[in-house]
C-alpha cells in the first residue's frame, strides 16, 4: 500500500510531460478560449441593442488575454507538476463553460 501511494504521489508531483501533448493541449486550450470570447464578440457586434453590454466586451478582451498568459505559460515552462498543469486547464476548461452560460443569459436592452 505504502509502495503504491509513493507511486501516485510520484506521478502527481512529475514534472516529465510530453512535448507533443503540450503543444497539442496548448492549442485546444487556445482555440476553445478564443473561439467563446470571438463568438460572444460576433454577437455583440452583429446583434442590435447590445449597447449596454460594452463594459462585458472589454472584460472579456481582458479575461481572454489573461488565459492567453497562462496558456503561454504552460507552452513554456516544463516545471509544472501534472497535478497544477491538469487542474489549470481544468479552471480554464470550466471557466469558459460558465462564461457561456453567462453570455447567452444576457438580454438585449432595452
Amino acid at each position: 500500500m505504502t509502495n503504491k501511494l509513493a507511486q501516485v504521489k510520484a506521478k502527481l508531483l512529475s514534472t516529465s510531460y510530453p512535448r507533443w501533448r503540450n503543444i497539442l493541449s496548448s492549442g485546444v486550450l487556445f482555440l476553445l478560449s478564443t473561439g467563446m470570447v470571438f463568438s460572444w464578440w460576433w454577437i455583440a457586434y452583429t446583434t442590435p441593442d447590445t449597447g449596454c453590454h460594452k463594459g462585458v466586451v472589454y472584460l472579456s478582451g481582458l479575461w481572454l488575454f489573461v488565459q492567453w498568459l497562462v496558456i503561454g505559460y504552460l507552452f513554456w515552462y516544463d516545471n509544472i507538476p501534472t497535478f497544477a498543469r491538469d487542474a489549470i486547464k481544468l479552471l480554464i476548461l470550466m471557466s469558459n463553460v460558465w462564461f457561456g452560460f453567462f453570455i447567452f443569459s444576457l438580454k438585449a436592452c432595452t
